[in-house]
């Protein structure tokens, strides 16, 4: 039972995020989210008890899957940079696009919630980069001269903003191809050496 606890769980949550980002933080009604999960009105309240709850939780889960994979890799005794980058490029392409947009809507009208979230996900985008990077050191794969602040803020960006420049969206680029494109980029440079 627990693991169907934590499935309608999980599924509430997406449907509540996903129509959050979609169609605005206010216009969302809990029948719209008890209909797209597949749950009546009334399971949605057990587990969240208000709307506000759900709409907080909703936008949280972000942190809690970026604190899931932290767990998962502190787990293992060295885990592989490229696995590492993977995990990560899973978590950020599953968001839906427009969730900047949907945050600085949340900041308006639920501040706290919008606080809260903000600083568990700063609290995991800083834990992922800490231990990326020092797995990345330990396994000689950060090149000679590089500036940590600067690679971190690079870090920060892909992690917190890509899914929402609108450039690339217009170009009809997936979530998925941006972050590999992004992932190579940094494993590998941007320039070929030209011989002279």
């Amino acid at each position: 039972m627990p693991g169907l606890e934590r499935t309608t769980r999980h599924r509430i949550l997406v449907a509540a995020r996903d129509l959050l980002v979609s169609r605005g933080v206010r216009r969302v009604s809990m029948d719209e989210v008890a209909e797209a999960a597949g749950v009546s009105r009334m399971t949605i309240y057990r587990y969240f008890g208000d709307r506000e709850s759900l709409v907080r939780e909703a936008f949280l889960q972000f942190a809690e899957t970026l604190e899931a994979v932290i767990t998962d890799l502190q787990a293992q005794a060295r885990p592989d940079v490229d696995i590492f980058l993977g995990r990560i490029g899973e978590a950020v392409t599953a968001l839906p696009a427009g969730l900047q947009a949907a945050m600085a809507e949340l900041e308006r009208s639920h501040p706290e919630a919008h606080a809260q979230a903000r600083e568990r996900e700063r609290r995991a985008i800083g834990a992922l980069f800490d231990l990326l990077y020092s797995q990345a050191e330990a396994q000689g794969r950060i090149r000679p001269g590089l500036r940590r602040p600067v690679v971190e803020m690079l870090f920060w960006e892909v992690v917190t903003g890509f899914l929402d420049y609108p450039a690339l969206q217009a170009l009809g680029l997936s979530p998925t191809e941006v972050f590999h494109t992004i992932v190579d980029v940094l494993l590998h440079g941007m320039l070929i050496e030209v011989p002279v």
